[in-house]
């Protein structure tokens, strides 16, 4: 009889510690349920794609629920450690603005961010404290520093008050969220590439918060 995965002694799998091979599951469960949804994975599933046995996985996870969970909190620990795509320096409009996008667009490319963002949407209703506690921790917390930063600058006299630094966190992420929903909606086709819109969305920014 063949040895498991876990017990081939050529396996390089079993010499990762409990916490590697914990977050070799989350990434494999983050692809897993952000394609097929969480309702359509089962452990069997995730233990195939971590390269491990049905035992291996319940040795780390009691449940699939329990992998949901995990997989959440760190998603929402990750953006607590996140600053922002504001650049906090004494920096031109333009500069203040390439700096903006080339992060947020950095981040958006991401197949991770991707994932989560699709994770997010499809099973919020089964993790809502936790989607609650993103909203309320993660969410405020970068809300709050972009409007500190477009404060700073607007004192500084580079950038133009108006409605769209009232509310400058939601209303300059829209272009590049949209754009995701687009994408999500037409499996990877959107309307106009991402290139286009980066170039659109610089635009628009600069007409918006150049001082008159």
């Amino acid at each position: 009889m063949p040895p498991k995965k876990d017990d081939a002694p050529d396996n390089k799998r079993r010499y990762l510690s409990s916490a590697a091979r914990k977050e070799e599951i989350l990434d494999a469960a983050l692809i897993e349920f952000a394609d097929r949804t969480y309702n359509a994975v089962s452990m069997e599933r995730l233990a195939e794609c971590a390269g491990l046995s049905k035992a291996g996985i319940y040795a780390h996870f009691n449940s699939k629920e329990e992998i949901f969970y995990a997989l959440l909190e760190r998603s929402t620990q990750q953006l607590r450690d996140f600053h922002g795509w504001l650049p906090d320096e004494d920096l031109t409009l333009p500069e203040l603005v390439d700096v903006y996008l080339d992060r947020l667009y950095t981040t958006f490319e991401s197949p991770t961010t991707i994932s989560i963002y699709r994770l997010l949407l499809a099973e919020s209703a089964r993790a809502s404290d936790l989607v609650k506690g993103w909203r309320d921790e993660v969410a405020r917390g970068l809300r709050e520093r972009a409007q500190h930063v477009i404060q700073r600058n607007i004192d500084r006299g580079i950038v133009r008050p108006g409605v769209l630094t009232e509310h400058f966190f939601p209303l300059a992420l829209a272009p590049a969220l949209l754009w995701l929903n687009s994408s999500m909606l037409s499996r990877g086709d959107p309307s106009i590439s991402l290139v286009q819109l980066r170039d659109a969305h610089r635009q628009l920014l600069l007409e918006l918060l150049e001082p008159r």
